[in-house]
């Protein structure tokens, strides 16, 4: 018997070694997917608020007294050319509403102001 090829038990055993590879492989890579995107979020909302920050620095005198907060629509930012015009949701990958985010500049003192981004309501 001079046949040339791979036992039934040698198949096998590659099948088995791919699984396994499979099963420790696949989560990291499904974490690191999820961290990239979450980091993607955080990147994206830093942006946005040093854009803001950016049209306070030219918009001194719109900035809110105490305790009246400003909503600054993110197409405010697009139109005044501080933001980008096309921002994707890193999650769905569908261009965002420019209407629907706002960020909402606040101050408890009228020194120094927060910045936050929320949806417009």
């Amino acid at each position: 018997m001079n046949r040339k090829g791979f036992t039934l038990i040698e198949l096998i055993g590659v099948i088995v070694i791919l699984a396994l590879l499979t099963l420790i492989i696949v989560p990291n890579v499904v974490t690191y997917l999820q961290k990239g995107i979450s980091d993607s979020k955080e990147y994206q909302e830093e942006s946005i608020i040093l854009s803001a920050k950016n049209w306070a620095s030219d918009h001194k005198n719109e900035l809110p007294e105490k305790g009246n907060p400003l909503k600054l629509q993110l197409s405010v930012l697009q139109e005044g050319g501080y933001l980008d015009n096309s921002i994707k949701d890193p999650e769905t990958g569908d261009v965002i509403d420019p209407n629907s985010k706002c960020v909402v500049i606040s101050t408890e003192n009228g020194k120094k102001y927060d910045y936050s981004l929320q949806d417009c309501g």
